[in-house]
């Protein structure tokens, strides 16, 4: 993550702008030695990290609120050292390269927009974790009159497939930067007609993170259209017996099985296995119903206003713990008596979210605001509002 260091650091008065940048606010954590420096460039917005060790202090990127394109975030702290005229002991930033910033806006999407404005006008295929990207760009060129939605988290990734985007003229793509595990739960019932998840993450010592799971097949369910295709492909042995036995599970299934086979274009991934003579299974779900349409949702929303000192005096890092979600709060950062930032977790155990809670210019919003409206996160919500406002 891009970071500078420097032995002597004499903040500016908050706010303060430098080469476009915004540096708005300065939250300075209680129970640690950080702080975070919330800052704006154009439509993105994000915090750095400023933490004072024993000799000098580092500043760096937040994983929480991290932007794409990464050099947003380079130029952010080039431009916060220029502002302290800092002499630097350490940095991953080239202090002459220029960084170019990509206007990604066209393809990257965050996850409000698929809540609010995603249009429904033609099927919807979804790839997740589409990595290099290249049967996601070979799809979409093959399908033009298809929306494809790809998800991934990894932002190298990100950035390679909006280039490619670009150069290929594609226009059917939206890329969103969000857990997949949550992201069929947004969609139209009966509109997808296409799932790919190709080769994901077995974590096999900690399987509560796989992709494949009931709820996950349930919701692939609801979402393909009659005669829509879940596929699944794996080199993992582990994790095709997992998943066949949670798809055999079902009451009524059409399941195909394969091993070995060609498919019309192979990820990096697959070619290296394949060179090594490794198995590749796949699973292919065809759905045969057609599913009721999804309750429209409801935002995450603070309707009324406190003082983030009221929080403070009942701040505990006590987890709240129910049936089927949690909240717990993990910092608080005060800004002044009137103002603050929380950073918190909430919503199911093996799904949860990690945002911050801000509490800025007489409101309350969670920071980055892109939590979904799904039964755990409400129950999540209405708990902390109790918790907010006794």
């Amino acid at each position: 993550m891009p970071n500078i260091q420097t032995k002597e650091l004499k903040l500016h008065k908050f706010p303060f702008e430098s080469d476009e940048y915004l540096f708005e606010f300065i939250a300075k954590g209680i129970d640690s030695n950080e702080s975070l420096i919330f800052t704006r460039y154009k439509e993105f917005s994000f915090f750095l990290i400023l933490i004072q060790r024993k000799n000098d202090y580092l500043i760096k990127a937040d994983k929480l609120s991290r932007v794409s394109p990464i050099s947003v975030v380079q130029n952010a702290l080039k431009a916060f050292s220029k502002a302290h005229n800092l002499v630097l002991t350490y940095s991953n930033i080239d202090p002459k390269r220029e960084y170019s910033v990509q206007r990604s806006g066209e393809y990257l999407k965050d996850i409000s927009y698929f809540v609010d404005e995603l249009k429904y006008d033609n099927e919807i295929w979804v790839e997740i974790g589409f990595g290099s990207g290249r049967h996601l760009l070979y799809q979409a060129k093959k399908h033009p009159q298809k929306q494809f939605i790809g998800l991934e988290i990894h932002s190298p990734s990100v950035e390679q497939v909006i280039k490619q985007c670009e150069l290929l003229d594609i226009k059917n793509i939206l890329i969103c930067k969000f857990d997949a595990r949550l992201f069929l739960e947004i969609l139209n019932s009966n509109s997808v007609g296409k799932i790919f998840v190709h080769f994901p993450v077995p974590w096999d010592k900690k399987p509560h993170r796989r992709v494949i799971s009931k709820k996950f097949i349930d919701e692939s369910i609801r979402v393909l259209k009659k005669g829509g295709t879940l596929e699944l492909r794996s080199d993992s042995d582990n994790y095709f017996n997992y998943s066949y036995e949670l798809f055999i599970s079902l009451s009524s299934v059409d399941l195909r099985i394969r091993k070995n086979q060609d498919i019309e274009i192979s990820s990096k991934y697959e070619d290296r296995w394949r060179r090594f003579d490794k198995n590749i299974y796949d699973i292919i779900m065809t759905n045969s119903i057609n599913s009721l349409n999804n309750e429209p949702f409801k935002p995450l929303d603070f309707d009324k206003w406190v003082e983030f000192s009221i929080f403070k005096s009942k701040f505990h890092k006590k987890s709240m713990v129910e049936d089927d979600f949690f909240v717990h709060f993990e910092e608080i950062y005060p800004i002044d008596d009137k103002y603050g930032v929380v950073k918190l977790s909430f919503g199911s155990f093996d799904r949860c979210e990690h945002k911050y809670m801000i509490f800025n210019n007489n409101k309350i919003e969670y920071f980055p605001n892109e939590s979904l409206p799904i039964k755990e996160n409400l129950k999540s919500h209405k708990k902390i509002k109790e918790f907010i406002y006794g």
